[in-house]
């Protein structure tokens, strides 16, 4: 079929969880022999501008791409204000002015698309208006309970003026995800603990979980060994907060016990800030901006996800299933997944506890899980795509 894919932001390179989580999701559509457009905003510059090698390797998937840039400025502000009367802060940034909402049209309509799925809230009214004039169905994926999950945010944000931009953003937003929840011919919902969440408030719909990376490709021959190693953006301020945790809580008590303990921190756009702070640490190497982290993933010994925070599914969990390595984890990480998934890893949420499984599970590696290596098979590009081919079967009835 074509799908039109409309994109909360530019997913590639896919680099942190949100982008991974839909580039992954066109990969599989496109492996399952659908043909996709796909609709996207994009920086027009900085260090977060698409790079023209990322632009030719999202299009050798997609057989149209249609982006327009975020725009700043004073009668931008103006606009979203008066936008945000009936519609979220962040989805008012993705309606696009004049020209390019035109352009948009005559490519939607060029492209004739046989269905719409739409990535999240954001682009909602783009959408709604699209499946009304071409008169097509559209499917929505959730990434979270978007409202909650923003509210976490500004409670875990360092500085009052994220605090309060992210406030800001919940403003209406739990009324327009609803609104475009039901008005869609079918729901996916990111995490079973979400599913449940909107299904209590009369949503109908099912789990469409994300899809490892390791799915779409072999184990790397080249690996980055290291001892304990975090992988996540180093944005987000629950991921920030969850690595300051182990930082100050957790490593003190393991290099009082075991000296050489080294921990590496992967991640994605560290502030300079943080950067620094990284880099003064004892025991601690900062890689940033790894162009692949693979090798990282699936050379380390041991594997810690020490976020608290958050909602929908951690990808970062997923993506360190499909390794052999031991994963630490405080409970947020099962966040969204079946409880049968409990065992497969390491629960821990005082500091204490942390470093005794770190520790336990260096000294006492276990060999391969056979549980671990069944579970991986709930997370594939075939699944996405029976999924969708099932939703797609009941809007057509």
């Amino acid at each position: 079929m074509r799908i039109a894919v409309f994109a909360p932001d530019c997913p590639f390179p896919p680099d942190r969880g949100g982008r991974a989580d839909v580039w992954r999701r066109l990969l599989a559509l496109r492996g399952g022999g659908h043909e996709l457009m796909l609709v996207h905003l994009y920086e027009p510059s900085g260090p977060l501008a698409p790079k023209p090698q990322d632009l030719t390797a999202m299009d050798a998937h997609l057989a149209r791409r249609f982006a327009f840039p975020i725009k700043r400025g004073p009668w931008r502000t103006l606009r979203q204000l008066a936008a945000s009367r009936w519609l979220p802060w962040h989805a008012a940034t993705r309606v696009p002015e004049g020209d390019e909402l035109a352009a948009l049209d005559a490519a939607l309509q060029s492209f004739s698309p046989e269905v719409l799925l739409l990535e999240g809230p954001w682009f909602g009214e783009m959408v709604k208006r699209t499946a009304g004039r071409l008169s097509v169905p559209y499917l929505y994926r959730s990434h979270n309970v978007e409202h909650r999950y923003l509210r976490g945010q500004a409670r875990a944000a360092g500085h009052w003026r994220d605090r309060i931009a992210w406030r800001l953003a919940c403003i209406g937003l739990e009324r327009y995800e609803l609104e475009l929840m039901r008005g869609a011919h079918h729901v996916f919902d990111i995490s079973q603990e979400d599913r449940a969440f909107w299904a209590a408030r009369g949503v109908r719909g099912s789990w469409l979980p994300p899809v490892p990376e390791q799915a779409f490709r072999e184990r790397p021959e080249r690996l980055e060994p290291s001892e304990v190693l975090f992988l996540g953006n180093l944005r987000t301020p629950n991921n920030v907060r969850g690595l300051r945790w182990l930082i100050a809580e957790v490593l003190p008590l393991l290099r009082a016990r075991r000296p050489e303990t080294c921990l590496t921190v992967v991640g994605s756009r560290p502030t300079p800030e943080l950067a620094q702070e990284l880099q003064a640490q004892p025991g601690v190497r900062l890689r940033a901006d790894q162009p692949d982290v693979q090798p990282w993933l699936f050379g380390a010994r041991v594997l810690v996800n020490p976020v608290a925070t958050g909602s929908g599914v951690q990808l970062k969990t997923l993506d360190m299933l499909m390794t052999d390595a031991p994963i630490v984890s405080r409970a947020q990480g099962l966040s969204g997944l079946p409880e049968s998934f409990a065992s497969l890893l390491r629960i821990a949420e005082t500091p204490a506890a942390f470093a005794d499984e770190i520790l336990a599970a260096l000294q006492f590696p276990a060999p391969p899980d056979p549980a671990r290596v069944a579970a991986r098979a709930q997370f594939t590009p075939a699944g996405v795509n029976d999924a969708v081919e099932a939703a797609l079967a009941g809007a057509r009835a």
